[in-house]
């Protein structure tokens, strides 16, 4: 299969090839048929943190057309999508690495929530959108914070794997 810039996206700890590929066309499996509008919704609850763009989305959705993956045809307004028996064989053979990935993505986004990590997303957000800069002492306070948290996880990964080596 040809690699298009929707094979690869980075979630920081998560880098898989062909996820946006996989995610449209397992919804479409779950859905059974659904147009664009209906893959955002469905990957919008499945994950709750990632929806393509349009500009990522119906690229993807053509490909995987022009790949065999998929079918379409207009249904009133819209153009909908179905797996053809290529899709569905595909899917089929990846459908519990799909789902095991759906749901590390959701507790990943779970504990970001949990911690707070979302809402210091958001606010740098808002600061970048107000083109505000946060003043140095600020950063580096919120760097020192973060250093402390690495070390805590790093720890935690150190026990685990010596426990797990034994």
């Amino acid at each position: 299969m040809a690699e298009s810039t929707a094979d690869v996206i980075d979630f920081g700890f998560i880098r898989i090839r062909g996820l946006i590929r996989d995610l449209v066309l397992y919804s479409i499996a779950k859905l059974g048929k659904a147009h664009g509008y209906a893959i955002r919704g469905f990957l919008s609850e499945a994950l709750k943190i990632y929806v393509p763009s349009s500009g990522v989305l119906y690229p993807t959705l053509h490909e995987l057309e022009e790949q065999g993956f998929v079918k379409s045809f207009v249904e009133g307004r819209r153009k909908v999508y179905t797996l053809t028996e290529k899709g569905s064989e595909y899917i089929s053979s990846r459908i519990s690495e799909i789902e095991k990935t759906v749901a590390r993505i959701r507790r990943a986004v779970e504990i970001a929530e949990y911690i707070g990590l979302k809402e210091l997303l958001d606010i740098l957000k808002e600061l970048w959108e107000l083109d505000i800069e946060p003043p140095k002492n600020v950063i580096d306070a919120i760097r020192d914070r973060v250093r402390e948290i690495n070390n805590i996880l790093r720890a935690t990964l150190k026990s685990i794997q010596s426990l797990n080596t034994r």
